[in-house]
Formats: structure tokens, C-alpha cells, sequence
């Protein structure tokens, strides 16, 4: 439903609002139903990875990199968080495309899910490719996250720290290839929508939007949330999707979160994916430090990641 090319024409510039369309932008919306300045990196363990770090280049506005033959690239990398060796997979765009600084998505995977399946079900380094960006893939502790508050998953039992996971990692790979990780933009279905949330309330330094998807908030959101700046929001659910009652109260915190004034607007996609589905959306404008905070309603949607073929058992 949502065209790819008209959200990432706009420039990529160190705004919440605008960095979130990077993300938006790889969303599509056509759904199948079914079930400031840079932040300084910490010291952290090096990490293990494979090919070599591009060479650094000077930190210059966001606009496309010297038109070089490099190609775009795959990064297998480790690092260690909380004792234990965490993995991730990182896609880095072509240098003749490549934005400098490079803004980066950072995708969550489902529960069981891995983040060579979310790399495919999302196409997101497809987008990266045609528009600067990269994007990580976390892989997860049991193919799944720890959520305060969340489902009983493998890390949550186990006491993994993915907050601290998820730091670590950029703080890692920011200054090691060269990307902007004081302006990420966490995305994530089910599990990994509910761990982006969470990253907006307590990774807000790193951020300038969440986009979660089949991920509402529950009935009673956190009381806790504090974000140390606001954010733009994008969340995205489907009216066949068990989380669509708390779909407004999800936007209405995040609204309230943002100081965003009072009052919606109100508009809708077409089904021009000829998949049954249309898509009402629900924006607040104009809040604190010109974010956004915005719903998509996939009319007919059910738990998948939109255009995709929802994974098999998810969470």
C-alpha cells in the first residue's frame, strides 16, 4: 500500500521524523493476513567479524558517498554482552549509494525467529542497497528477546540484558564502519516489535524512532518509560492480529510520551497491493522536537511483517 520510492526521496537529515521514514520505507504496507552530534562510543569487547571494516571516511552532511565500484556487503560479527558472545549480521549499502554519515536500521526478529529469516522476510538490505542506509540483525538468546513485562521467551527466563545487548553493539559498529548510531531507527516484529518499544523508553540516546510491528503496547503501558528525548513513532498492526485492541492506547501513550498536541488526523491507503487489505492511519504532528507519532491499521492484516509471508508459529 505504501510506496517505497515517495517516503525515501526525503533527504535523510538529523530530524526523528525524517530518519524514520528511512525505516517506514522497507515496511511497505500491503500486508497478507494470517497469524545532533555523534555519541561517543563505550568501551566494549572487540568484536569478531568478517569481511574488514570499510576504510573511515571524514564526517561530511548526509548525501551519497564518492561513486566507487565497491560493492555492498555482509558482515558476520560477534561481540560480548553480559558474559556471553551475541551475534548480528550487518548489511552495508554500496559505496556508490552509501550516505556519510551512514544512518542505520537496526531489525528485531520474532519469536522463533533468526536474523537470517528476518533479513529475508523484511527485504531491508534490498532498501538499504537502493537508498544509503545499513541495517544490523540482531540475532537473538533462543531465537528470542527479553522484554521487562514481556512473554516468558528463552532470554527472558535466562536474564539476558538485550537493552545492554543492543548498546554494545552500537557502540561497536558505530565508530568501527563508520555509521551513525546516535540517530538508529529500531524496527521489529512481534517479539522484536516488543524489544523496540522498549528501546524507545530506555535507548532513547541512540534513537530518533521506533517502528514496531504486530507489537502493540499492552492494556497498561510501562509507567516507567522515560525517554532521555522524544522520538517519532510508526506503529504498524493488522485488524485480524490478536493486539489490535490496544492499538489506540498504544498511540495515545507514545502521543502523551511526545507531548504531542491534542488531536488526530485522519487518512487511509488504498489496496493498491490487490491483496484485500487497506491500510487507516492515525498521525500526531507537531510534537516535541518536531517528531511524529503515527498508526497504520491494516484493514484485514493479520500477524505478519507487511508483504511477507508471516512466519510460521512467531511471536
Amino acid at each position: 500500500m505504501l510506496r517505497v520510492d515517495q517516503i525515501i526521496s526525503t533527504q535523510w537529515r538529523p530530524t526523528a521524523a525524517l530518519g524514520l521514514m528511512v525505516a517506514v520505507a522497507a515496511l511497505g504496507c500491503g500486508s497478507q493476513s494470517a497469524s545532533g552530534p555523534q555519541v561517543p562510543a563505550s568501551p566494549s569487547a572487540p568484536s569478531t567479524a568478517s569481511p574488514s571494516p570499510p576504510s573511515p571516511g571524514s564526517p561530511s552532511p548526509p548525501s551519497p558517498a564518492s561513486h566507487s565500484l565497491s560493492p555492498a556487503s555482509d558482515v558476520s560479527g560477534t561481540i560480548e554482552s553480559g558474559g556471553r558472545d551475541r551475534t548480528y549480521l550487518l548489511h552495508l549499502p554500496k559505496a556508490s549509494t552509501r550516505l556519510q554519515p551512514t544512518p542505520i536500521v537496526v531489525a528485531f526478529h520474532g519469536w522463533p525467529m533468526t536474523a537470517d529469516r528476518m533479513e529475508d522476510l523484511t527485504h531491508l538490505s534490498d532498501v538499504a542497497d537502493a537508498h544509503g542506509f545499513a541495517v544490523v540483525f540482531p540475532q537473538g538468546y533462543g531465537n528470542s528477546w527479553s522484554v521487562p513485562g514481556g512473554q516468558p521467551t528463552p532470554a527472558q527466563k535466562a536474564g539476558i540484558d538485550d537493552v545492554a545487548f543492543v548498546r554494545s553493539l552500537l557502540d561497536q559498529i558505530g565508530p568501527e564502519y563508520q555509521l551513525d548510531t546516535s540517530r538508529a531507527v529500531a524496527t521489529g516484529i512481534s517479539n522484536g516489535g516488543h524489544l523496540a518499544q522498549t528501546l524507545g523508553c530506555a535507548l532513547a540516546d541512540h534513537l530518533v524512532g521506533v517502528v514496531p510491528v504486530a507489537a502493540p503496547l499492552p492494556l497498561t503501558p510501562p509507567s516507567n518509560c522515560a525517554p532521555s528525548r522524544a522520538l517519532s513513532v510508526l506503529e504498524i498492526v493488522g485488524t485480524d492480529d490478536q493486539g489490535t485492541p490496544t492499538f489506540p492506547g498504544t498511540l495515545a501513550f507514545w502521543a502523551r510520551t511526545d507531548k504531542c498536541p491534542s488531536g488526530v488526523a485522519n487518512s487511509s491507503l488504498p489496496d493498491t497491493a490487490h491483496d484485500g487489505t487497506t491500510v487507516t492511519i492515525a498521525s500526531f504532528m507537531r510534537c516535541l522536537g518536531g517528531t511524529e507519532v503515527t498508526g497504520y491499521l491494516v484493514e484485514g492484516g493479520g500477524h505478519a511483517w507487511p508483504r511477507s509471508v508471516p512466519p510460521s508459529g512467531g511471536n
